[in-house]
């Protein structure tokens, strides 16, 4: 099935790399607004992936991938691109504003099957909003438009659901300390923020998230009882969320790790992966999981206030999660689901 991306940055290539070589899925147009020779260039050389592990050459009008032409537009705006037109199926919008249903209609209107946002919507509730592992069931053959939510939220959610599920939670906060990102700048520049001003490589920056928002909205059970906020380092992938929570259950370090350990074997096995090895940052970076639990790490005081740390490669992953809903709806379109 043919799919078409619009908005070629961090997320969108990494979109286009995964699907380079799938056995089903085939991209078959790029939308963004940059030079097309540009992006072709950007697709070929990555500075955290490395190179592009296909043949791929630059055309005038977009890109050969191991001899098959595919073609780049400079659209701007979700209704724009003639998806139609171009033999589209299937749509991943990957662009770092109009996330809302209105705007997910407007590539429906001009002949997409089905879009996957790869964001969270601006209004939570206005697009169907999916963490892989904890809300699956709301994909459906009526499914047109999917949200995904951030990268964050996706590595957070299955374990703070296994938490509340297992020993419940009573109040919980988290710190994202998040890899740079293209947001941020190189050198101190004036902003409308103080803080975003500052040298992304130099500075430990906080910046707010909305990943309390969106985890509350998918996990309603813990309304009001979650907190968070966002670190940006000076690393250029490879992220990690520190979790503090307040167990209704009294519980120790092997309680809590034997639970998650036997929760991720039996319900998310490709979602999070159960780590103990004494890993690093850079080790997660190209890992195919939502997140990686570091069982060496877990904490606890007096058996019900614990501390966990969820690793996550804060582009990668959530490439593959795109990927996956894309499968989904890819069988959907066939009949086979």
């Amino acid at each position: 099935m043919r799919v078409g991306i619009m908005g070629c940055g961090r997320i969108g290539r990494n979109v286009f790399r995964l699907l380079a070589d799938h056995p089903t899925l085939e991209v078959s147009a790029v939308v963004d607004t940059a030079d097309p020779k540009g992006l072709a260039y950007l697709l070929k050389y990555d500075s955290i992936y490395g190179r592009f592990p296909g043949e791929l050459t630059s055309t005038d009008g977009g890109v050969l991938l191991n001899g098959r032409e595919i073609p780049f537009t400079q659209d701007r705006e979700p209704g724009d691109a003639d998806w139609e037109g171009l033999g589209v199926d299937l749509v991943v919008q990957a662009l770092p504003k109009y996330h809302t249903g209105d705007w997910m209609e407007a590539h429906l209107k001009r002949g997409a099957k089905r879009v996957v946002m790869a964001s969270t919507p601006e209004t939570l509730g206005d697009v169907p909003l999916l963490l892989w592992g904890v809300n699956d069931d709301i994909l459906s053959h009526d499914s047109r438009v999917i949200a995904l939510g951030s990268n964050t939220s996706n590595a957070l959610a299955p374990i703070l659901s296994i938490l509340d599920r297992r020993f419940g939670i009573a109040q919980a906060t988290f710190t994202s300390v998040h890899a740079f990102t293209n947001k941020q700048r190189l050198a101190d520049v004036p902003t409308s923020g103080f803080r975003t001003s500052r040298a992304a490589a130099e500075n430990i920056i906080p910046s707010e998230t909305n990943s309390p928002a969106i985890l509350e909205f998918v996990l309603p059970e813990l309304a009001g009882k979650i907190r968070g906020m966002a670190l940006n380092v000076p690393v250029s992938d490879g992220s990690t969320v520190d979790l503090v929570a307040v167990l209704e259950t009294p519980t120790s370090v092997e309680g809590i790790n034997e639970v998650v350990r036997e929760e991720i074997s039996s319900r998310y096995p490709k979602i999070i992966e159960y780590i103990e090895d004494p890993i690093v940052s850079s080790d997660v970076t190209g890992t195919t999981h939502s997140g990686q639990f570091d069982s060496l790490a877990t904490l606890v005081l007096g058996e019900t206030m614990a501390k966990l740390i969820v690793w996550f490669d804060n582009g990668w992953g959530y490439a593959n999660r795109i990927v996956e809903t894309l499968e989904v709806f890819e069988k959907f379109e066939e009949g086979s689901a």
